[in-house]
């Protein structure tokens, strides 16, 4: 199967990997697109096909296609994708002993836990996890700055210790499963970038989050 990505405005994609799944889990992948937005993948014949792009995002599903019967088929497919940019976040308030930001703004990895005012990942968390594992181990140019954040609760430096601490969990976490830590940095800011206001614990909730930025 041949299948070329391209984005409305911007033309041919380099740099994607899609994931195919068919009706009984088994799983295939193109390799990253070229500057033409091309790749290929060879898939068994006679079966029904989920296409999802991977993403450090939200895994979106895109298209499902079908491949009949046959031999020495060549199926071309264009498949439109646009690409989904991470919201900017709100400036953090100006000090002396900030950490510097990250050098654009990251995807919050949802769903990923600790236990409380620990460096320990909750085993809930290895799903999601996984998928980081996924789009690395299939997208080998990718290198990425997981970012560690807090809320303002507590001493900052703890807090700011903690973030550090949380960041490299994640980090050890996609070595062991297999990626070069070479390709991996991982950073804490403590409670120096915030989404949302420190004055509830609505507030406070999404500013305790990983983040995962492309570099």
């Amino acid at each position: 199967m041949r299948l070329f990505v391209v984005d409305p405005e911007e033309g041919p994609i380099e740099g994607i990997v899609i994931k195919l799944t068919d009706p009984d889990g088994r799983q295939f992948y193109t390799g990253e697109t070229d500057s033409h937005g091309y790749a290929e993948v060879l898939v068994p014949v006679g079966r029904r096909y989920r296409m999802t792009y991977l993403s450090l995002g939200r895994e979106a599903t895109r298209a499902n296609v079908e491949v009949p019967e046959g031999p020495n088929q060549d199926i071309r497919l264009t498949m439109r994708y646009r690409r989904r940019r991470p919201a900017p976040l709100p400036p953090a308030p100006a000090r002396p002993d900030a950490p510097e930001a990250p050098r654009q703004e990251g995807f919050v990895l949802e769903g990923i836990l600790f236990d409380s005012g620990a460096a320990t990942i909750q085993a809930e968390s290895y799903p999601r996890l996984d998928r980081v594992v996924e789009y690395m181990t299939h997208r080998p140019s990718a290198r990425i700055l997981v970012a560690g954040h807090t809320d303002n609760v507590g001493n900052p430096a703890r807090n700011q210790a903690l973030s550090e601490a949380r960041a490299q969990a994640v980090r050890t976490y996609l070595i062991e499963h297999g990626i070069d830590g070479s390709r991996i940095e991982a950073e804490g800011f403590g409670d120096q970038l915030p989404i949302a206001s420190n004055d509830t614990e609505e507030g406070r909730a999404p500013k305790r989050r990983i983040e995962a930025t492309e570099l």
